[in-house]
C-alpha cells in the first residue's frame, strides 16, 4: 500500500522562480536563467520546459517526506503532479508523458502521475542572449562535476590523457558544494601549464521559506537531483552542439548492487548516475531536443581506487584529487576538517586512497579508522565486509543478487562476468583496505542491517 496524495502538486515555472501549489506550498529559486542566456543564441521554449519540470520533480522530491508505516515499510510515494508547459502539444504526447514517468519511477522509486497545462504566455528570454564565446578550442563533451573524488579523479585523468576539451556544469543544490567545486576547478586551472583545457559553468538551485523548513524537515534521500542534472547538463550540450555528456563516476557506484537481498526492491539505492537511467534520460533528451543526445559513463569499468591509481604517475594531479569532498556530511562542522571520516562515502573514499597505494592528508578527516578509532556504529562495515569475502568466494547467492539487480534495473545489456570481475576486485580492495578491522568472522551470508543505505 503506497502514501496517497489527495490532492495534486502544481509546477508553474516563471523567470528563475519554480512554485508549487495545491498539495503542497513551496518556492525555490533557480538561477539557470542567465547561465542560459550566456550559452544560447536564443532559448527554446521546449528546453525551458525541461528546466522548469526537472527543477519541479527536484522540489517536489525534497519536500515530501517519506512516511514509513507497517504497510508501506519503504516510504513509497504516490506523487500527482501537474506542470506548466509552454510546448503543450509536444509533452502531451502518449510516448512522451510515458517517457518521463516511467524515468521518474524508476530514479526515485515512487509512483508519480503526470499530467500538462497550457501555460498562459511564453516563456520570456533575455534580448541580449548570445553564444558563449569560448576562449580556446570549442568543448567536444559536456561533463558533470559535483566536487566528489570521482569527479575529481575522473576529469584529471581526462585532462591527463588530453582526451577532449570538456564543459563542465555544477547543479549546486547546497551553496557550500558548488563554491567547493569553483575552488578546486580554480587551483586546477592554476596547476595547468598549457591554456586552460577546459570551461566551468554552475547555477544554483535555493529554496524560499515555505514548508522545506529545515534539513532535518526534508526528504534526505533526494533520488530525483539526478534527473535535474542530467537535464541540465543536456540543456548545456544542446547550446554547445555536443552530443556526449559524461559522468565521471566509478562503475561500482553507478551500477549500485545493494549490499542485501532486500535492498534489490525496497528503493534504497541512488540511480542517478546508474546506467539504466542514464539510457532512459538519453532517449528522452534526445526526443527534447531533436537530435542524438547521450549520457556516458567512461569509467564504468573501473573502481574508485582504479581511478585513483591512474593518477599516480602525476603526483600533483593526486595532490589536487584530495581537494575533493566525499562526506555525506556536507556541511561538518568541525575545524580544518571536511571529512567525518565513518560515513559510507568517507569508507569508500579511504579505500580507494588506500587501494591505489595513494598518498592522502589524513588530518582532512574527523576520525581516523586506521589510527585513531572504529566506526560509531560497525554494522555497516561488517556487512561491506562479509560482502566482500562472499565475494571473494564466488558465492552463489551475491552472482545471483548481481542478476537480479541487472534485470530490476535494466541493464540486461552489461555482461554479467565484467560486472562480475568488477566487484571482485572491490571486494579485494576492501578486503586489503579494512580486514584488519573485522570485530567477528562472518558465519552466515549478510543480513539485512538497521540503517539506511542511501547515500543521499
Amino acid at each position: 500500500m503506497r502514501a496517497e496524495s489527495p490532492l495534486a502538486i502544481h509546477v508553474h515555472y516563471e523567470e528563475g522562480v519554480v512554485s508549487l501549489s495545491g498539495a503542497i506550498q513551496q518556492q525555490s529559486r533557480i538561477s539557470a536563467e542567465s547561465m542560459l542566456h550566456s550559452l544560447l543564441e536564443r532559448t527554446s521554449q521546449r528546453s525551458i520546459d525541461l528546466l522548469s519540470i526537472a527543477a519541479g520533480v527536484y522540489a517536489i522530491d525534497r519536500v515530501s517526506k517519506r512516511v514509513c508505516g507497517e504497510q508501506n515499510e519503504c516510504g513509497i510515494r504516490t506523487l500527482r503532479v501537474v506542470f506548466d508547459v509552454s510546448d503543450y502539444t509536444y509533452w502531451t504526447q502518449d510516448v512522451i508523458t510515458n517517457q518521463l514517468t516511467e524515468l521518474l519511477c524508476f530514479l526515485t522509486g515512487d509512483t508519480w502521475l503526470i499530467s500538462f497545462n497550457r501555460q498562459p504566455r511564453s516563456h520570456r528570454s533575455a534580448s541580449n542572449q548570445r553564444p558563449l564565446q569560448f576562449e580556446g578550442p570549442h568543448p567536444s563533451r559536456v561533463g558533470l562535476y559535483s566536487g566528489g573524488l570521482d569527479s575529481a579523479a575522473g576529469f584529471a585523468k581526462r585532462l591527463c590523457d588530453h582526451d577532449q576539451t570538456h564543459m563542465l556544469l555544477t547543479v549546486g543544490h547546497q551553496s557550500a558544494i558548488r563554491l567547493n567545486c569553483v575552488g578546486q576547478l580554480r587551483t586546477l586551472k592554476g596547476l595547468l601549464t598549457q591554456a586552460p583545457a577546459f570551461y566551468h559553468a554552475s547555477f544554483m538551485v535555493r529554496f524560499d521559506k515555505g514548508v522545506a523548513g529545515k534539513m532535518r524537515d526534508q526528504e534526505q534521500s533526494q533520488r530525483a537531483r539526478g534527473f535535474l542534472f542530467c537535464a541540465a547538463a543536456g540543456i548545456t550540450a544542446d547550446a554547445c552542439g555536443i552530443e556526449v555528456v559524461e559522468l565521471f563516476e566509478n562503475g561500482v557506484g553507478a551500477i549500485n548492487l545493494p549490499l542485501t537481498e532486500g535492498g534489490l526492491i525496497d528503493g534504497l539505492t541512488t540511480r542517478g548516475a546508474h546506467p539504466g537511467f542514464l539510457d532512459k534520460m538519453s532517449r528522452l533528451l534526445s526526443s527534447v531536443f531533436e537530435k542524438p543526445l547521450s549520457f556516458t559513463l567512461p569509467f564504468l569499468q573501473q573502481t574508485k581506487a582504479e581511478m585513483v591509481r591512474s593518477l599516480v604517475p602525476f603526483p600533483h594531479m593526486i595532490t589536487w584529487a584530495q581537494r575533493s569532498r566525499s562526506c555525506v556530511h556536507t556541511s561538518l562542522r568541525v575545524a580544518r576538517k571536511r571529512h567525518c571520516g565513518r560515513c559510507p562515502a568517507c569508507i569508500e573514499r579511504r579505500q580507494a586512497f588506500k587501494a591505489a597505494d595513494a598518498q592522502e592528508d589524513v588530518s582532512d578527516y574527523q576520525h581516523d579508522l586506521f589510527n585513531d578509532e572504529g566506526p560509531a556504529d560497525p554494522s555497516y562495515i561488517l556487512c561491506y565486509l562479509e560482502n566482500a569475502r562472499w565475494w571473494l568466494a564466488s558465492d552463489p547467492d551475491v552472482r545471483t543478487r548481481l542478476e537480479r539487480h541487472r534485470i530490476l534495473s535494466k541493464i540486461e545489456h552489461l555482461p554479467q562476468e565484467s560486472m562480475e570481475d568488477l566487484y571482485k576486485r572491490h571486494a579485494a580492495e576492501a578486503q586489503l583496505t579494512y580486514g584488519d578491522l573485522t570485530l567477528r568472522e562472518p558465519t552466515q551470508r549478510p543480513q539485512t542491517p538497521k540503517l539506511q543505505l542511501d547515500l543521499a
